[in-house]
């Protein structure tokens, strides 16, 4: 799973050239280091759908 998750952080990263904030707000989440109510509202719908294509939920936890 973790190994999966760097692959796809990767991606994302070099696809853009940069590391964009959805990103970054994806991986604190997965880290414990922010929630998502921590998030702004603006980038909520993008880390959600992040999260989710990753299998996980909003706390960055695997889905059951």
């Amino acid at each position: 799973m973790l190994k999966r998750l760097w692959i796809w952080l990767l991606f994302l990263c070099l696809k853009g050239g940069e590391v964009t904030m959805v990103t970054v707000c994806v991986s604190l989440i997965i880290n414990g280091r922010r929630t998502f109510a921590q998030i702004p509202v603006s980038l909520q719908p993008d880390v959600k759908s992040d999260l989710e294509a990753l299998g996980l939920g909003i706390d960055g936890k695997p889905l059951a």
